[in-house]
């Protein structure tokens, strides 16, 4: 067999009988098929390719054949599944037994059985027994709302019980002894018998029998815990798709999703106080959103599309500034929040990796291409309190910790109950994430995470922590400093002073870690293989070269290394 290789005519030359690399057509639309779509050809697209004419034709036809799937939604898809498998995020974790789901923040909602006096009508799964007869626990009648609800627009349902609430402060419980004490509802949420806000924006309506599995299931492909661990892959296939800079993905502000995704967004600026988000209905009212780009899956205005929008107006939290700096050894006050930053930001990243550490190695590995392999044979000083500069660890923690040290400010506290419960804090962030200067001590209640990890491994003067003693006791927030001081580097780099995950983008575009390693990933998918940095520097740096010149678009670099010769000869 000669594996669809083309034998060449008798010549003079030397070499003369060798059979030539060069793909047969029919090969070549095997190898392009499976690249571009994930599937070999169909028999109808061979047969058209029989029949295109000589081999000249037929080489030109696979050529057309390329320019069309790059124009399909199957190259979409195929993107998305090569992200997917490139960033390999696990699911946010469970905060205590399935389906214990916190990051929605939502209460849960069920509507009442149909043998009971407000039968459709819908109230809380827990904490409100007696709502569906009507009645409160005292026997006067419970209270009753019918609102547009933000799950179905241009519908009205009926919420009943507390769930129906408008009051401006209710009853919760206090977090150290579990009494009841009044608590302001438009901060708090819905707890204790504060209600769902407007449109019912702080609930979730649950059409199940058992109530937290319909967004808890991996296997729900509607369900926000599976959309939020697939936004980061869904943002580079939408990059690819329209056209967009690849370095969008990590410096954009900008990321994609469905109704239901951007709902953990809002809930998360509502938990850091913004409440005016409880009036904005521009993530769930189609008309409000009908002219965002969209996946070629869905139609402009569709919940479920996976659509464009602005970090920043869900979560306020997340600025739109590119360089904001906040530097709390010598700023008072709080800080603003931390620049969006595409994917490093998006709450599927943070919330998989529940350490900044984690957060920073998996950045580098997967965006900068890193190999943070232990070290063999070599001897290290004691190690005694810091990772960064000493023991066997430091090898890892000297290009690690700089990168770290901008995944501080996004942490867990708690645990989830239908929803919400769990706490996902920003320290030192706005006016909600900040606590007493005795949670430095880890005295009750601030012995649990993350201040247990905070007051272990935020230690001054260490390489995650550049600050002094004597700063930490003045402001025990300096050690949320996360951003690299001018007597570090990363990859080479000095920072230009920005906050956060977009701080770390910055640096890894600055040392052109980010564009060889998106060459090499997209050249892994086409080609099926990856460049050897060491041994293929030069090769390397050439299609670094062409990417970047490119404006770092996926598509027209994709079909670049399709009429390759190498991929033109099968290596």
């Amino acid at each position: 067999m000669d594996a669809g290789c083309v034998e060449p005519l008798p010549t003079e030359d030397p070499d003369a009988g060798e059979k030539s690399d060069v793909l047969t057509p029919s090969r070549l639309l095997r190898r392009a098929s499976l690249a571009l779509r994930g599937t070999p050809p169909t028999g109808d697209e061979y047969a058209a390719l029989e029949a295109a004419g000589d081999d000249a034709a037929q080489r030109a036809f696979v050529a057309a054949f390329v320019d069309q799937t790059l124009q399909q939604p199957a190259f979409y898809q195929t993107m998305f599944e090569h992200a997917r498998d490139w960033f390999n995020l696990p699911l946010t974790p469970r905060t205590a037994d399935a389906p214990e789901y916190g990051l929605q923040q939502q209460r849960t909602i069920q509507r009442c059985p149909a043998d009971t006096a407000r039968a459709g009508a819908w109230k809380y799964f827990r904490g409100d027994t007696t709502a569906c007869t009507g009645l409160k626990a005292d026997g006067s009648p419970a209270d009753e709302l019918s609102i547009e609800p933000w799950w179905a627009p241009g519908t009205t349902v009926t919420l009943v019980g507390f769930a129906a609430s408008t009051a401006a402060t209710g009853t919760g419980r206090d977090p150290v002894n579990g009494n009841p004490i009044p608590v302001s509802c438009g901060l708090l949420g819905p707890e204790g018998t504060c209600g769902c806000g407007p449109n019912a924006v702080r609930c979730f309506a649950d059409f199940q029998v058992y109530a937290g599995f319909e967004n808890y299931a991996p296997y729900n492909g509607e369900g926000q815990r599976r959309l939020v661990s697939e936004e980061p892959a869904r943002l580079f296939a939408h990059i690819a798709w329209h056209d967009r800079p690849a370095t969008d993905l990590i410096l954009g502000t900008y990321s994609v999703g469905p109704t239901r995704l951007q709902a953990a967004y809002v809930m998360q600026g509502l938990a850091g106080g913004e409440t005016r988000l409880l009036d904005d209905d521009s993530w769930w009212r189609p008309s409000r959103y009908s002219s965002a780009p969209v996946d070629p899956e869905h139609s402009p205005g569709d919940p479920l599309a996976w659509r464009e929008y602005q970090v920043p107006a869900r979560n306020p939290f997340f600025l739109a500034e590119r360089d904001y700096k906040f530097d709390p050894r010598t700023q008072t006050g709080a800080s603003r929040g931390i620049p969006a930053a595409g994917m490093l930001t998006s709450l599927g990243f943070l919330t998989a990796y529940p350490r900044e550490r984690v957060r920073g190695a998996r950045a580098l590995e997967t965006l900068a291409c890193e190999v943070l392999a232990p070290p063999s044979g070599q001897q290290f000083n004691e190690y005694r309190r810091d990772p960064g500069t000493e023991g066997p660890c430091q090898h890892c923690h000297r290009r690690l910790d700089p990168a770290a040290i901008h995944f501080k400010r996004y942490a867990k506290t708690g645990a989830a109950t239908e929803g919400y419960g769990a706490k996902y804090l920003m320290p030192g962030v706005g006016t909600v994430w900040h606590w007493p200067a005795r949670w430095r001590t880890g005295a009750y209640p601030y012995g649990v995470d993350p201040f247990s990890h905070w007051n272990r491994w935020y230690s001054p003067d260490t390489l995650l922590t550049p600050v002094t003693e004597a700063q930490a006791q003045v402001n025990p927030e300096v050690i949320f400093l996360d951003f690299l001081p001018p007597e570090q580097t990363l990859l080479g780099q000095s920072s230009d002073g920005t906050v956060g995950p977009l701080g770390f983008a910055k640096l890894i575009v600055a040392a052109g870690a980010f564009d060889r390693c998106v060459v090499r990933r997209l050249h892994t998918q086409v080609l099926g293989r990856d460049i050897d940095p060491a041994g293929e520097a030069g090769y390397l740096d050439d299609q670094v070269a062409r990417f970047i010149a490119g404006g770092r678009k996926v598509r027209p670099f994709v079909k670049s290394l399709t009429q390759s010769n190498l991929f033109q000869r099968g290596r």
